[in-house]
């Protein structure tokens, strides 16, 4: 098949009680996206931010959560990819279960999305740049980038303020992907534009598409200063004559609430936007130029 059904979670931040009620949370919302037709849903960045709300020994305030991301969040990622694995087996979907904290094998804090295939296959990639947020609390990037295969697409994931950096999305391309998955969780408007015309540049720049998930609302945590997130959740694509869509916006949430935006994802149409540009593309570019410039360095 030449076509692919994508479903970008708009996920509404609440204070989860336990594991498991947030994975009947997430399980709700991956039968609701199957049900019409999905085959790849995608989750947001850091989307297990709500169990901060399962903490019950101490107040989660600004003092206190440094602590919470390091060593109480972190324990629930064993669980939260089993689950998210054994979801993707049940309704036969690939699921970009969002971005959640964990500690790394070597002691290194780190913001790992993770990737459940059907066939049991569990894939993760790491953020590799980090808010000055992310640095404060002493967590590290990754260094790598992760290629996968769903469906007709070779995908990439670049979590949030990833996706604002055109050497990652230049890199993947080059290695054949034709599909970036962006979970993202923003907390003021600046940053939501950031993402968003993140997301439509890489999709111009590099003619392919991309689905952003965005994490909103807030669970009132910490107590002395609440994080709101903010975003829409969108799917972009290259704007040209080709793929018809004058603003490269193929779908976007028309709210601030939880939804779920659907879309179907044509790689054939894209494969032709690619082999016919509109404006130069990428089969136009001057790849000896580039090497020329990049010598001056």
């Amino acid at each position: 098949m030449s076509s692919l059904t994508v479903a970008s979670v708009q996920l509404g931040l609440r204070p989860e009680k336990s594991v498991a009620g947030f994975l009947a949370h997430l399980e709700s919302l991956v039968q609701a996206s199957v049900e019409r037709g999905a085959e790849l849903v995608l989750f947001p960045e850091l989307a297990s931010t709500g169990l901060l709300g399962a903490i019950e020994d101490h107040e989660v305030t600004t003092r206190t959560i440094t602590s919470d991301y390091w060593r109480v969040l972190p324990q629930h990622m064993e669980a939260i990819t089993t689950r998210l694995s054994e979801l993707a087996e049940q309704y036969g979907v690939v699921l970009v279960g969002g971005s959640h904290n964990r500690v790394a094998s070597d002691g290194t804090l780190r913001n790992t999305a993770v990737v459940a295939h059907p066939d049991g296959r569990v894939e993760t990639q790491d953020k590799t740049h980090l808010t000055p947020q992310e640095h404060d609390l002493g967590a590290r990037g990754g260094d790598d980038l992760l290629i996968t295969t769903i469906g007709p697409f070779t995908a990439g994931v670049l979590i949030c303020a990833d996706i604002q950096y055109p050497e990652l999305a230049r890199f993947l391309v080059r290695k054949g992907v034709d599909l970036l998955l962006c979970p993202s969780l923003t907390w003021n408007r600046r940053g939501v534009h950031r993402v968003r015309t993140g997301c439509q540049a890489r999709a111009i720049e590099n003619q392919l598409y991309v689905v952003m998930s965005p994490l909103v609302g807030n669970n009132g945590l910490p107590t002395d200063a609440p994080m709101y997130a903010v975003g829409r959740a969108l799917v972009a694509g290259p704007v040209d004559r080709t793929i018809g869509v004058n603003d490269g916006l193929l779908a976007f949430a028309e709210s601030d609430e939880e939804q779920i935006v659907l879309v179907t994802l044509d790689h054939d149409l894209l494969m032709a936007s690619r082999a016919r540009p509109e404006a130069p593309g990428l089969a136009l570019r001057r790849l000896d130029f580039f090497a020329e410039l990049a010598s001056r360095s």
